[in-house]
Order: structure tokens, then C-alpha cells, then sequence
């Protein structure tokens, strides 16, 4: 039997299309209602945003889908979540108001203004309103929170645009986190309350926009004098944060430190006894520094290093290319940085890379995958530092990408394919969208359809990355060379550019970018510019407050040397070299090789990406190979034997220059000598001293 009430929740479910096809709507579900649920907690991954929802109810996880998740509420279950004759009696209000048993708790107390939202909206007929109508972009009052003291707060004011061009106040229904919650926390409405001097961000969300703000307190109250005579610009920006910040510098790094860190930075390599010995020997000075970083640029060590960093990145291995392939493959960008190609030009014969790949470097680019949507995933986060494998199911959390966004992207690769050896273009195929089942055209991010597409798509794609209006390249290249040198991203982790996850110093970044612009993507000129910079030939020792600072350049990183860089400074020291051939660890082309060192000591296995060289490598392996590792000691034996003829004195500083690119102190050198009196014999008393100083902590890290 139909009741009247059965017949009443018919009626307007079967009615409902008609109420969104009226007059025009004074409801927009996707901006009012979706919020509301949102900022309540229910389309959230624990709760009806699961895949598989909650309880028969599924909504698209933190709202990205308005047209699902309004169907779902108003016309599932004949539309019983929605009661239009009487809303208070609606599931939708009544489940999250628990006046029924609702197994998430409550969400929404009857007397917040949320719950009237809602039921307001339900009275009206509870229409989708506006179906296009978006939100495209945040912004947030301040951008910028610099308070006194722990224990300081302040409200933020979040305003969003709309794709009608209007803009509204959503603070109080905007999601907030803090990035760092030991220093700042925010509350739900958006007021941010540092706990503690330091620095950290607090990201916002709402209607699937992202951004973030910085939250800082200066690291002491008072502000002190500043020691740091800007260099250039780089320099600039980092005085005007330390400023800000109330953090003090610490000084210029002897002529010593400089002369190993910028070698090790630079080519890879510690600098030979006579190069150390030649540069002590004269007047410390900008310009001697500068000549040696002028020197290294031009070395040939320069060209293996940066290859070896860069084919990190792009995966090179033969077991992604095959042995023949990463061979020409790593060969083929050798080459492009022995002759300074730009790095646009590099990242453009990559994205367009055609024909057989024993012969053609480029092609071999395509060999990491066949499935287009595994080659945008990984040109976006490789190339562009973005992020989109969330999008493949679901629009980002955390960012602004969408399954279109991430669908189209993934259309630029569609129409590449293998035919034996060779990488062709096929004048067919697009990517299909899971959900609606339509082609993508290829789209770049942020961007709209391109209208008409050449015969090799690609050529768009490219010219767009490494385009100079392109917010995502040159920001990413330089992020990653910044990294190498200073020892932490501006932005971190390297491969995840969000605005949601904020540079430690945007302004710097954006300078670092446009600079690398104007002087044409070229990678010596940007390591140049870095390294001459007074930040990168800061001390590492920090005092009082600065050692509090990670990301704010007020004094040098100590770095632990990556694998390859640590098995060929052993070699150096010691002669002969660990690795097949005589090589240089840097030079293979191959992580697949075999080497014993290298399995031991770390290297980046390139099946994904090695951000973070610590995570490969070292640990307690390396330090038994260090201090009891046969080939080691042998070794060791026989670089001694080879100086039979050298004084003790000789030897001590022969070996300090070596290994440490520096003379022994007063106090070091009459520890040693009276070491050496006690000694068995002179040969043993060598190998003690060497063994020391390559398991020291001075060794194994770049100060």
C-alpha cells in the first residue's frame, strides 16, 4: 500500500529535475551544500568518501564530484535522504544531526548555521543549482603571518572566486592543516596559534582549490646585527628572511671548507693533495674562489656528475631501457651536458623522442612504460614537480588536479607506441575517461583542450614545458640543483610543487627560476650563480639560535656524500679504484652494474624517484665495510707501502690534504707524531692514520 508519505518522497524525487530547470536557481550545490558536507567530515575517506562508501551511501571523496554525490543524496533510496514537504525529517539532517543512529556520530548540532544551510536548502526543492559553476581560485588574508610570540594567534580570511566571476567569504567553511604542528596549530575556523618560535605553513582547502600561507615567529625576540654582505641576489633574499626572522649568520667557511665542499658539490670528486696544497698556499678571496668554480664548471668531472644526477632522475637503467638502450641513452646526455645544451633543449628532444633506440639517446625516454598514464605521472612529477597520481581515481586532495586534468595530461602520450626496436607515432588512440568513458584530448596543466593537434601531439607538450610562461619548469630544475649544492630543496620534497606545499623562501625560488630563464636553461650558469652565492660558502657550525634553522640558509648543510660520490673519494685517497674498469662510480651508466662497493655503500637504483640520496645507502653496512671490509684494509695496506720514502710528518699531512683538503692542526699533528713514536712500525702507524681519517665524520659528509 502507498502511503501519502511514500507518495509525497516519489513525487519529488520524480519532480526534482524540474525544480533545477525553473527559474534561475538561487542555490549552487557544488559551492553552498558540498562545503557544508565537506567541512563536516562526510565525504571524507573514512566516511561515505570511501571508495566503497558507508553504509549504501557513497559521495566522491571531499566532494571533487557535485553531479554524483546530488544525485546521490536527493534521488538514491527514491529520494528518502531528502524529505522536501517536511526537511527536518530528512535522513540527510537527521543522520547527521544523530537524532537517529548514525554510526559516524554528529556531524551537525540543529541549531548551527550548517544545519539551517541545509535544511534551507532541502525547503527549496534541493537543487543542484548551477551546474558549471566552480570554484577556481583561493585567496587568503594575511598571506604572510609573522607574529611575536609563541603563543600569538590570528584569524585568517579565506576568500574564494567563482568561475561566474564573483567572489565570496568562506573562511568558516574552508579545511584547514598545518604543515608543521609543532610550531603553529590552526583551529576550524581558521585561527592560527603559534606554539613555539620557528617557521611552518598551514594549507587551506575548499571547493577543490588549494593554497597555503607561512606562519612564522621570529627565532628570538630581539634582532641582531646582521654579518652577511650580500653577493647577488640570492643572497638578497636570503639576508631579508634571515632579517625577518631575527636569525643571525653564521661566518664564511675557511678557504679549506670551501675547497672540498664546492669540489664534491661540483664535479664529485675531492680535490687532489696538489690542488689543495696549491690553494692554501695563497690569499683566501671572492675572486679565488670564483676561479675555482670557474675551473670545475669547465672540468670533465663536472659532465660525469651532473650526468649521473640527471640520469637519477630521468631512470635510466637497463632494466627500464635494456642493456643496449640506457647505454646509448646515458651516452646521448652525457654529451648534451659536455656541450652545454640547455636543459629546455634537453627536456624538448626527450618529450619528442622517435626511432630506434640503440641509436637514438631520446627514444629510449618512452621505454620506462607503455601505458600513457604511467608516462604522465612520471613526466609531470619528473619534469614539472607535480604530483598527479591521486587524480588517476579522485581529484587530488591536496592539490588542484582533477581525473580530467590528469586524463588529458595522460592524452599527450596516447598516439606513442614500440614496434621492435623502435619508438613510433601512430595516427590513432586517445585516452579513455574511467568514469565517463569519453576520449581525452590532450591537455596541459591548467590549460584548456588544444584545438588542433599536429601529427606528433607531443611537439605541444614540449614546447609548453619548457615554455618561459610555464609556472612549473624551470621552478622544478632549479629546486633540484639547489638541493645538490645547499643540501635541502626550497620546496621539499624536490618532485612535489604544490600550493599547498609552499617554498621555504617563494621569492627566492621564483628569482632562482627566472634568472635560469634569462640566461637560457643553463645548468653551469645556475650552479655558478649558487655556488658564488655568500649562502653556499657559509660555515656549517651554527651557534645560539641558527642551529634551530633548516630551511632558511643562515648557515651551510653538512651533507652525508651520496654512494657513488663517498666509493670514488675512497678511491682517490687511497689509489686503484673499487669499481670494474677503473672507473669512476660516477661514470656508470648502469645501477644494475655489479659492484660490490656500491651495493654496499649505496646507490640510487632508479626504479623511482631518489630525492633523498640518504634513503640509498650507508647505515651499519657501510660502516663495517669501513671498518673492518677486507678489500678495504688491503687496499689501505698498499697505498701506505707506496710511501716508504715519505717522513712521518710528510705522511701525516699528505694524508690530512688528501682526505680532508686541509693541513692538520698544531694539536692534531702532535697527537699523530706521538702516536707514530709508539707505533710497531712505521707502516702500521701509516695505515692506523688512514684508517682514521676515512672513517671520521669529516670524511663522510661534505661541512
Amino acid at each position: 500500500m502507498i502511503t501519502p508519505r511514500r507518495l509525497l518522497l516519489f513525487a519529488g524525487a520524480v519532480l526534482m529535475p524540474h525544480l533545477k530547470t525553473g527559474a534561475e536557481p538561487s542555490w549552487s550545490f557544488a559551492t553552498q551544500i558540498l562545503p557544508i558536507l565537506t567541512k563536516s567530515g562526510c565525504n571524507t575517506g573514512a566516511c561515505h568518501g570511501a571508495a566503497t562508501g558507508q553504509g549504501g551511501f557513497s559521495l566522491s571523496l571531499l566532494g571533487y564530484d557535485a553531479a554524483h554525490d546530488h544525485a546521490a543524496i536527493t534521488r538514491e533510496l527514491a529520494g528518502r535522504r531528502v524529505d522536501l514537504a517536511d526537511p527536518a525529517r530528512s535522513l540527510l539532517l537527521r543522520k547527521a544531526s544523530r537524532t537517529i543512529k548514525h554510526k559516524g556520530g554528529r556531524k551537525l548540532t540543529i541549531d548551527s548555521a550548517n544545519y539551517d544551510t541545509l535544511r534551507r536548502w532541502i525547503a527549496d526543492g534541493a537543487s543542484l543549482g548551477a551546474a558549471t559553476l566552480a570554484v577556481t581560485g583561493l585567496s587568503v588574508e594575511p598571506a604572510d603571518l609573522l607574529l611575536q610570540s609563541p603563543g600569538d594567534s590570528l584569524p585568517l580570511r579565506v576568500t574564494a572566486r567563482y568561475s561566474d566571476g564573483t567572489a565570496g567569504d568562506v573562511t568558516a567553511l574552508a579545511l584547514y592543516d598545518s604543515h608543521a604542528d609543532a610550531v603553529a596549530e590552526v583551529s576550524s575556523l581558521g585561527v592560527v596559534k603559534m606554539l613555539r618560535r620557528g617557521a611552518g605553513a598551514v594549507m587551506i582547502r575548499f571547493g577543490g582549490q588549494v593554497t597555503a600561507v607561512r606562519a612564522a615567529v621570529p627565532f628570538q625576540a630581539d634582532e641582531t646585527a646582521l654579518d652577511f654582505t650580500p653577493a647577488h641576489f640570492i643572497d638578497e633574499h636570503i639576508a631579508a628572511e634571515l632579517r625577518r626572522l631575527h636569525l643571525p649568520a653564521s661566518p664564511l667557511s675557511n678557504g679549506a671548507t670551501f675547497l672540498r665542499r664546492v669540489h664534491l658539490d661540483v664535479t664529485g670528486r675531492l680535490p687532489t693533495e696538489a690542488e689543495a696544497r696549491d690553494f692554501l698556499a695563497h690569499p683566501d678571496s671572492t675572486a679565488a674562489r670564483e676561479a675555482v668554480i670557474a675551473s670545475l664548471l669547465g672540468s670533465a668531472e663536472f659532465v660525469d656528475v651532473w650526468t649521473m644526477r640527471l640520469a637519477d632522475v630521468l631512470l635510466i637503467s637497463s632494466k627500464k631501457q635494456g642493456a643496449e638502450g640506457a647505454r646509448t641513452y646515458h651516452d646521448w646526455l652525457h654529451q648534451q651536458i659536455a656541450r652545454n645544451t640547455p636543459l629546455n633543449g634537453v627536456v624538448k628532444a626527450l618529450l619528442t623522442g622517435q626511432g630506434d633506440i640503440t641509436r637514438d639517446g631520446p627514444a629510449n625516454f618512452y621505454r620506462l612504460t607503455t601505458d600513457p598514464r604511467d608516462m604522465g605521472e612520471f613526466v609531470s612529477r619528473s619534469l614539472l614537480g607535480v604530483r598527479l597520481a591521486c587524480a588517476r581515481c579522485h581529484h587530488h586532495p591536496f592539490d588542484r588536479w582533477s581525473m580530467d586534468d590528469y586524463y588529458s595530461f595522460a592524452g599527450w602520450f596516447a598516439q606513442t607506441a614500440f614496434e621492435g626496436t623502435r619508438v613510433v607515432l601512430k595516427n590513432r588512440g586517445e585516452v579513455e575517461h574511467p568514469k565517463t568513458r569519453k576520449p581525452m584530448l590532450p591537455r596541459t596543466l591548467g590549460d584548456l583542450p588544444t584545438a588542433e593537434l599536429p601529427s606528433d601531439r607531443r611537439v605541444l607538450l614540449a614546447e609548453w614545458a619548457v615554455s618561459a610562461e610555464n609556472p612549473f619548469f624551470a621552478r622544478t630544475l632549479v629546486n633540484r640543483v639547489w638541493k645538490h649544492l645547499m643540501g635541502r630543496g626550497l620546496v621539499e620534497p624536490v618532485d612535489d610543487l604544490r600550493a599547498s606545499n609552499p617554498a621555504s623562501m617563494p621569492a627566492l625560488l621564483d628569482a632562482l627560476a627566472d634568472d635560469f630563464v634569462k640566461h637560457d636553461y643553463d645548468l653551469r650558469h645556475l650552479v655558478r650563480t649558487i655556488a658564488a652565492s655568500r649562502a653556499y660558502q657559509l660555515a656549517s657550525t651554527s651557534s645560539g639560535v641558527n642551529r634551530l634553522d633548516d630551511q632558511f640558509g643562515s648557515h651551510a648543510r653538512v651533507k652525508p656524500l651520496t654512494g657513488p660520490v663517498l666509493a670514488d673519494a675512497l678511491s682517490q685517497v687511497i689509489g686503484g679504484s673499487f669499481l670494474p674498469d677503473g672507473k669512476r662510480a660516477v661514470q656508470m651508466h648502469d645501477p644494475a652494474a655489479e659492484s660490490y662497493t656500491l651495493d654496499v655503500l649505496g646507490r640510487c637504483p632508479r626504479t623511482d624517484e631518489c630525492g633523498n640520496p640518504a634513503l640509498f645507502g650507508g647505515g651499519l653496512s657501510q660502516a663495517l665495510h669501513l671498518l673492518n671490509g677486507e678489500d678495504f684494509n688491503r687496499s689501505l695496506r698498499e697505498s701506505v707501502a707506496q710511501r716508504k720514502d715519505d717522513n712521518i710528518a710528510v705522511m701525516i699531512e699528505s694524508f690530512y690534504l688528501r682526505a680532508l683538503s686541509r693541513m692538520p692542526t698544531t694539536a692534531e699533528r702532535t697527537h699523530w707524531l706521538a702516536q707514530a713514536s709508539r707505533a710497531k712500525n712505521r707502516a702500521a702507524f701509516g695505515e692506523d692514520l688512514l684508517w682514521a681519517l676515512l672513517n671520521s665524520r669529516a670524511f663522510a659528509f661534505v661541512h
